[in-house]
């Protein structure tokens, strides 16, 4: 066995490791940090434009999502590109799973200071960290 050193054990480590990358990746090996903002929703990122209007204890939302299709039928299937759904939560708790684009009303809130947070979902619920947070304050 013939001992390699010096710059052709250097030249030769490169090639294997540009080999050995270009192999990995033409098997679907990827770089973790490629995985960790991908998901089922690929193209231009979704959007969500909405706003709030208060009335008394009652809050009306209208929304408008944006490169998402709202698919209702889908929600807690497998994700699929291009589709969710939404889920509202007031002061961190979950309250509705919206299926449609329709307006949706909040009744009996609560006197005082609340947040109040529209969040794109995948079909499996999983989070496309896409939101829309309003504070609002109910009066007495």
């Amino acid at each position: 066995m013939r001992k390699i050193s010096g710059k052709r054990s250097f030249v030769l480590m490169l090639l294997l490791i540009f080999a050995c990358s270009g192999a990995l990746t033409a098997c679907g090996f990827q770089n973790k940090s490629e995985q960790v903002g991908s998901s089922a929703v690929s193209g231009a990122a979704p959007t969500i434009d909405a706003t709030l209007t208060q009335e008394g204890t009652s809050a009306v939302i209208s929304y408008k999502v944006s490169n998402l299709t709202i698919a209702g039928d889908s929600m807690g299937a497998a994700p699929k590109q291009g589709e969710g759904h939404l889920h509202i939560y007031v002061d961190g708790v979950q309250k509705a799973m919206l299926k449609t684009d329709a307006p949706v009303r909040l009744e009996n809130i609560p006197p005082g200071k609340h947040t109040i947070k529209l969040s794109l979902q995948q079909n499996d619920h999983v989070p496309l960290n896409v939101e829309k947070v309003f504070d609002v304050t109910i009066k007495k």
